[in-house]
């Protein structure tokens, strides 16, 4: 299936235990392989709490989240991990915004 960043942005993403956990973002690719490296999901408000992600009042919670946590892609973006285990994701001191 061939896709562009358009199409995949604001798909779902759903961890491995059922869970929508947010939505693409953005893509972040690797010059050199020129091949899709992670994924920045924006977080529903709900899991980035659950997750101790940051977010505001007015910006929602980030994760940028490798590819190789990536199961299928379809009419939703389904990852290999539950929701909880995307904590081990999140940069040093809980940090998702400095990822964006």
């Amino acid at each position: 299936m061939r896709l562009s960043d358009e199409n995949l942005r604001g798909r779902t993403v759903i961890a491995a235990d059922g869970q929508a956990i947010g939505e693409i973002a953005a893509l972040f690719l690797d010059s050199d392989a020129w091949r899709v490296e992670s994924l920045q999901i924006k977080l529903r408000n709900e899991v980035a709490d659950q997750l101790g992600a940051p977010r505001g009042m007015f910006h929602a919670g980030i994760l940028e989240m490798p590819t190789r946590m990536v199961q299928s892609v379809g009419d939703a973006v389904v990852l290999s991990v539950a929701a909880h285990e995307l904590q081990q994701v999140l940069p040093r001191g809980g940090d998702a915004s400095a990822s964006h």
